[in-house]
């Protein structure tokens, strides 16, 4: 989807003006920029607008966001929530587009909100209307495409395992790279800035804290996107359970393999063995000798992508993946795994990983 640079606030108002008949039914009949009303001193809208429903009227006293990170609508309804009550007062929002976060905000504090695409929540004694069906006309350009995914996920993943309070961007850096993964400082100074916009944790002189764990959980599922296999190797195994010839000169790296996902449910939940068991590796050494395409028992999946390999958990002899991406892996596949998964996401939140 494209995106489209912010607009200011004269820019929304004047949208608005310029397309009143996508609300239909709802009417806007007027639009008045910064008013000045008698007992509103200490506080200035906006602007105020003259919404009608099938013979019903109803002013609004508005607040507009060119903006619609959750965070920075948060201030503008806290605005609102705390402007002084005058008799016959309605107070709206109005951003350009109303995302299903901001719609559950407004019924949370009880408030109106328009966008400009046509949707509309209007919420008041006398009027009551709602149209959420629009798509964004208006989608925000991002810092980073998805603060989620591949590489960007790593901070979040990180804030899932390590709880507690991070003193600085800089101790988060440094926190991720000890996990293994790598991240520059600005690249998580921008997503840091995002989870706080979608106030997911908080930032402040005490430092970064998660605030809401559970949707950080869902959106790394909502956008979670399997590594890209590079090459595919069928192997026998003979000594599976300490992995010994993955190991040393003649094997593998001992940073350069992972049990997958998938195959690491054993460890977090009681369940049989597969078949064969998945292992990422980022190169295959010398495994070649153990090749074996009809009696197999594991599989090498090479890959250059450095997100399966963060927080990997040594046990045993064995490099097992992460709580979290063994429930990203889990979460995506039949209905035995989900139930497993389920298990899993329980443990990273209540912190028993």
């Amino acid at each position: 989807m494209a995106t489209s640079r912010i607009l200011t606030e004269d820019e929304v108002l004047s949208t608005l003006e310029a397309q009143k008949d996508i609300f239909v039914p709802l009417k806007i009949l007027a639009v008045e920029r910064q008013p000045t009303m008698a007992g509103l001193a200490a506080y200035r809208p906006d602007a105020r607008l003259t919404l009608s429903l099938q013979e019903r009227t109803v002013s609004f006293l508005a607040e507009v966001k060119t903006r619609t990170a959750p965070g920075i609508v948060a201030e503008s309804l806290w605005r609102l929530k705390n402007a002084p009550m005058v008799s016959g007062s309605n107070y709206l929002l109005i951003v350009p587009y109303l995302s299903a976060t901001i719609v559950e905000m407004l019924n949370r504090e009880k408030l109106s909100g328009i966008d400009l695409n046509g949707n509309y929540l209007i919420q008041a004694p006398d009027l009551l209307a709602m149209r959420l069906d629009r798509k964004n006309r208006f989608p925000e350009s991002q810092p980073i495409k998805n603060i989620f995914a591949g590489a960007s996920s790593l901070v979040g993943r990180l804030l899932l395992a390590r709880k507690g309070r991070f003193g600085s961007i800089n101790e988060v850096a440094q926190a991720i790279q000890m996990l293994g993964g790598g991240l520059s400082l600005s690249a998580v100074s921008k997503v840091l800035k995002g989870l706080e916009e979608d106030l997911i944790i908080e930032k402040g002189p005490a430092g970064i804290a998660l605030l809401q764990p559970e949707k950080l959980l869902q959106k790394l599922g909502e956008n979670y996107r399997p590594p890209k296999i590079l090459e595919t190797l069928k192997l026998k195994i003979p000594d599976l359970n300490s992995f010994a010839g993955l190991k040393g000169p003649d094997g593998l790296n001992l940073q350069g393999w992972v049990i997958s996902g998938e195959s690491s449910a054993r460890r977090y939940a009681v369940l049989a063995d597969s078949f064969a068991t998945k292992v990422y590796v980022t190169d295959f050494g010398s495994l070649s000798k153990w090749l074996d395409e009809k009696f197999y028992n594991v599989v090498a999946l090479r890959t250059n992508n450095l997100f399966p390999f963060f927080d990997a958990r040594e046990d045993g002899g064995l490099r097992w993946a992460s709580p979290v991406q063994c429930w990203l892996e889990l979460s995506r596949l039949d209905k035995r795994e989900r139930e497993i998964a389920e298990g899993v996401r329980k443990a990273i939140l209540g912190g028993k990983q």
